[in-house]
């Protein structure tokens, strides 16, 4: 029962891995560190994340340049 629980697991991640292969872009920002910091600070003391954020300035730009 245990081997079939991980073989179980293993298939799920498996089609979680293969799901983002087919739906997603990955894409590295770089940013000097104080921007970065001070970027991450400022998120966290809004209950946001930097990716969060980040997604939001895309979708935003996407709609005014449609």
């Amino acid at each position: 029962m245990f081997l079939g629980g991980i073989k179980m697991e293993n298939n799920k991640h498996k089609a979680q891995i293969k799901y983002r292969k087919n739906n997603y872009k990955q894409f590295n920002i770089d940013f000097r560190f104080e921007i970065f910091n001070t970027f991450a600070e400022m998120c966290k003391k809004n209950n946001t994340t930097p990716t969060t954020e980040i997604k939001k300035f895309v979708d935003e730009y996407i709609k005014s340049n449609s």
